[in-house]
């Protein structure tokens, strides 16, 4: 009897325990493959959320134009490296003519309308004025670019491929600036206060009206589009005003000694300030980081940018001498030398100084004042602008050369 019940249990144990030893561990590929399937179901996850995120959102960037600029821009951009070395031609149509570099292109506002050109010298957008512009003029960011007649009322704002709005404002305008966001501001007249900004957002919205009891020369929008800063002429000097768009009240009011001439970010939280008698770095707070005076000199040529800051400075007019001096972000001077000869425009990009003069170009690095490279010009360009650390264009009536140092 006790044989038989050792019998039954050693039959009925026998399958279960026969399975479980022929178990065997995961291989180490089969690891790998079970790790790399979990973490495809997170990534797949994450990314539908995103996706439901984005389109509830965003759902205004779905759209037919959005996906078709898109694409037109992938290939444009994706040809940028080889034919940023070409030069451009375009038509130069008439003296009041105002060409401008634009997305290694040549972007240009005449009486007639706005032409861009690529950089192989294709004509990728002719935009016509139902009124012809008597002082054209042209504010241009990364994406965005606007034409203005000067002293009327008319404006215009496009793409590289489109008009995408046509305006009229109430007042003769006097300025405009426009942000890589689409945000922009246009300076105009008032009959109630000495001048008078407007604020547009991307989808051409007014959004505020700031009206001053200053001349004002600057309504810059900051990178990230949360700051507008207004600068001005005021009894006292120069008249610096930050808000948060949507606020009444400023951020922060500054007042800076001297007559105020232009203004521009180095940096998305840095303004550079160039007055009559200096040139201030200054947080959105009122923060002064530098100031570097002039001393006398009558400002000849200057360039504000994410690079940095360039300025020329009048010193011996009988003898055509200049001090000239590039600034960091912060407006601290790294390098400071004399040239001897005019000084008709600057450029900074990451490493080099780029000067145009009436015969010549000169490229010099930042850190070796002694490394200088030189090419020929002549007497007829207008301006020069860095494309990348190492090239840049010089623009002439119909044409904009294009210059490079090293590889």
């Amino acid at each position: 009897m006790e044989n038989e019940s050792r019998s039954t249990a050693l039959v009925q144990a026998s399958p279960g325990a026969l399975v479980q030893a022929g178990e065997q561990p995961l291989s180490y590929w089969a690891r790998v493959s079970k790790k790399y399937h979990t973490a495809w179901l997170i990534v797949a996850f994450v990314l539908v959320l995103f996706l439901v995120m984005f389109s509830v959102l965003f759902a205004h960037a779905f759209s037919y134009d959005s996906l078709f600029y898109f694409g037109k821009d992938i290939t444009t951009l994706a040809s940028l490296p080889e034919q940023g070395d070409t030069t451009v031609y375009y038509d130069y149509k008439g003296e009041n003519a105002v060409p401008a570099p634009y997305r290694a292109g040549v972007a240009v506002a005449h009486a007639g309308g706005v032409d861009i050109y690529g950089a192989d010298s294709t004509r990728l957008l002719a935009v016509t004025h139902e009124t012809p512009y008597a002082a054209p003029r042209i504010a241009i960011s990364r994406d965005y670019l606007i034409a203005y007649d000067f002293g009327a009322t008319s404006f215009c704002v496009c793409n590289s491929y489109t008009k995408l709005y046509e305006g009229v404002t109430e007042q003769p305008i006097y300025g405009v600036f426009v942000s890589n966001s689409g945000y922009f501001t246009i300076i105009t007249g008032s009959d109630t206060a000495l001048s008078e900004v407007l604020l547009f957002d991307a989808d051409f919205n007014l959004k505020q009206r700031f009206g001053r009891a200053s001349a004002t020369v600057s309504a810059l929008i900051s990178e990230n589009g949360r700051t507008v800063t207004l600068v001005g002429a005021v009894a006292q000097g120069t008249a610096v005003d930050v808000y948060m768009i949507g606020d009444e009240k400023p951020l922060s009011s500054t007042v800076l000694p001297g007559f105020p001439l232009v203004a521009g970010y180095t940096a998305s939280a840095k303004l550079a300030v160039i007055t009559d008698t200096a040139c201030h770095v200054i947080s959105h707070e009122g923060k002064v980081y530098e100031t570097v005076r002039f001393d006398g000199a009558t400002l000849a040529a200057y360039s504000v940018g994410e690079n940095g800051i360039a300025l020329a400075l009048e010193t011996d007019r009988i003898n055509t001498a200049y001090r000239v001096l590039v600034l960091d972000k912060k407006g601290k001077v790294e390098t400071e030398f004399t040239h001897l000869g005019r000084v008709k425009a600057l450029s900074v990009s990451d490493n080099y100084l780029w000067l145009l003069g009436n015969t010549d170009v000169i490229c010099m690095q930042f850190d070796d004042a002694q490394k200088v490279k030189k090419f020929t010009v002549d007497d007829s360009a207008l301006a020069i602008a860095a494309l990348g650390d190492n090239s840049a264009r010089v623009l002439y009536p119909a044409e904009a050369l294009h210059f490079k140092i090293g590889r």
